[in-house]
């Protein structure tokens, strides 16, 4: 199963959610973090255990 992390810049760095989710939940959590956060939320794929 591919698993995704969500990746936004806050404040000039670089945040990486310290978790992996399903790509349905990581759809999810992009909408909660774009609108929490007011940035642009990216998806990108890891390998399971990273």
């Amino acid at each position: 199963m591919q698993s995704y992390r969500l990746v936004w810049t806050k404040d000039g760095e670089r945040k990486e959610s310290a978790v992996s989710f399903s790509e349905c939940a990581a759809e999810t959590y992009r909408g909660f973090y774009q609108a929490r956060e007011g940035t642009t939320v990216e998806i990108i794929p890891v390998k399971p255990g990273e």
